[in-house]
């Protein structure tokens, strides 16, 4: 880099990160006119940021860009030094400003540290009412879920116990065809042994049923 080309005292080649901010500042802000007073090169180069720099120094309007750069990265430099802090500028009534500058005072700390836990504690707050509506909603679509998936549950046993009779009842009926006649009265002992197979046969209904809700709930997004 010749004299002429020297960097400017005020930008830190050894700071990428500004240099090349500068370099997109500059790209941003300048008119037309000056476009072409910038090297393409200049946010990968610090030497092509130079010679860009240098050469909107010979125009007028280019000077007048530079000295705004300065005052930019002096502001940058200042808002990064202070933790990323910016100014903010609003205006309160003196009843108010009154009332926050005694409860600075009371609780022996600076009126924009006041404010700032202020404004801490209500987006903590803001946040946790958020999540709490994130909860009930969830809470309320499971209880949701949940009465669908009973009610869908008591229409299957339905359907099944229904299916269970129509294949009992057609067997009946088959018995009944083949011999063509009233069923005959049963002895005592043959009358406790079909009890015993009807509750046999009752168990094995009451096991499909059970096996069809099973299945049905397991099938279900909804129990989950």
């Amino acid at each position: 880099m010749s004299e002429t080309e020297a960097a400017p005292g005020w930008l830190n080649e050894k700071d990428r990160g500004e240099w090349q901010w500068a370099a997109s500042y500059l790209s941003s802000r300048c008119s037309p006119s000056l476009q072409g007073k910038i090297s393409f090169l200049a946010d990968s180069g610090f030497s092509h940021l130079v010679r860009s720099i240098h050469a909107l120094e010979s125009e007028a309007e280019g000077v007048k860009l530079i000295e705004r750069l300065r005052n930019a990265i002096r502001q940058r430099r200042y808002r990064l030094a202070k933790g990323g802090r910016k100014t903010c500028s609003f205006t309160l009534p003196l009843e108010t400003k009154t009332t926050l500058k005694s409860l600075a005072k009371g609780h022996k700390t600076t009126e924009t540290a006041l404010i700032q836990r202020l404004i801490e504690v209500a987006a903590q707050a803001a946040a946790e009412q958020k999540e709490v509506m994130r909860r009930d909603a969830q809470m309320a679509k499971v209880t949701r879920n949940a009465r669908k998936l009973t009610q869908e549950l008591d229409k299957v046993r339905i359907d099944e116990t229904r299916k269970q009779l129509h294949h009992c009842m057609k067997q009946l009926a088959r018995w009944e065809t083949f011999l063509k006649e009233e069923l005959p009265e049963l002895s005592y002992e043959d009358e406790a042994a079909a009890t015993a197979l009807a509750e046999r046969r009752m168990r094995v209904v009451q096991e499909a049923i059970d096996a069809s809700v099973a299945k049905h709930e397991m099938l279900s997004p909804r129990s989950v």
